[in-house]
């Protein structure tokens, strides 16, 4: 349980974001958390969107001291390194094959992120963040399971952040976006990714399979200092390392099995939003909780938008 003073500081954000707030939060930790599966013991096999730089390096890099492989992916060529795999996901088709030529997985982080400067669509249309960190996310994610890539037991991991905190999902700007904003529009994409992780839960092709959405908190990579200077500036020495960011990933991809010797914390809630390895609200301020409507509408417009791309279930009878 928190102490009052430690309520404070997790209300105030500002040290509970920062790097302060990742160290105060790592010390209820007992022997530093739960274990995390070795990869001798309990090898896995995962995919990281974006994962050539930040807290997607980082968590790649944690995974595979362990002893897990992973997999990576961006848009870049990849220059012939192994395990890393050349994809825009805002590219929907080529979303589509490379779900049909990954190899089983036993995790997925959809960590893929970016912020252009100006509204940019992908060839189906839709703004460009929206289209490859949701859209694409999701197409990537339904394919794998409905191809049977996602192993019982699997997880999803939805990289979200601490900015949708801010947003309430603004359905009209899927496609009228013209007055574009990029932070308004990240905020909308990462408040919509908590969203669609809530609802797949509930979703068949995902039964048996966990689905887990995450903030890293204030985090010290690239993207941050090119997509917003005067924040880093204002919060630069205060910004958690891409180590600290990537914590809760490596522990939600890596946590052993429920029932598993040493557990601790409690068990994993299929639908729910990580901070700090532990469970959070998706809401934090008045006014940003969707209706049911909007839910429902995000889902129809998922559902036409990437019906050209999706797999035929390869579940027996379908």
């Amino acid at each position: 349980m928190r102490k009052p003073h430690e309520w404070l500081l997790d209300t105030s954000i500002y040290f509970s974001f920062d790097s302060s707030g990742y160290e105060r939060h790592a010390r209820r930790w007992p022997g530093f958390a739960d274990p995390l599966r070795k990869g001798a013991e309990q090898p896995v096999t995962g995919l990281i969107t974006g994962g050539s730089r930040g807290i997607g390096a980082a968590a790649a890099a944690r995974l595979r001291a362990l002893g897990h492989r992973v997999i990576t992916c961006g848009r870049s060529p990849g220059g012939g390194e192994a395990d890393y795999l050349s994809l825009d996901t805002g590219d929907w088709a080529a979303v589509q094959q490379a779900a049909a030529e990954l190899p089983v997985l036993d995790f997925v982080a959809l960590n893929a992120g970016g912020m252009p400067e100006r509204l940019t669509r992908n060839a189906d249309g839709v703004e460009l963040q929206m289209a490859s960190q949701l859209f694409g996310h999701f197409l990537l994610v339904r394919n794998l399971a409905r191809l049977g890539r996602l192993r019982p037991g699997a997880r999803v991991v939805w990289m979200t952040s601490g900015g949708m905190y801010t947003q309430r999902l603004h359905i009209e700007h899927l496609f009228d976006n013209e007055a574009y904003d990029k932070v308004a529009t990240y905020a909308n994409v990462k408040r919509a990714q908590v969203v669609v992780n809530a609802e797949m839960a509930r979703m068949p092709e995902f039964q048996g399979i966990g689905c887990y959405a995450m903030h890293p908190g204030w985090v010290d990579t690239a993207g941050v200092r090119e997509a917003l200077p005067g924040f880093w500036r204002w919060t630069r020495k205060r910004l958690r390392t891409p180590e600290q960011g990537a914590d809760t990933l490596v522990w939600l991809a890596a946590r052993p099995e429920e029932g598993s010797p040493g557990l601790v914390s409690p068990p994993l809630a299929s639908g729910a939003l990580y901070f700090d390895r532990r469970r959070v609200s998706p809401y934090l301020l008045p006014g940003t909780r969707e209706a049911a409507g909007v839910r429902t509408q995000l889902l129809a417009w998922l559902e036409h938008c990437l019906a050209p791309y999706t797999a035929a279930s390869s579940a027996p009878g379908a």
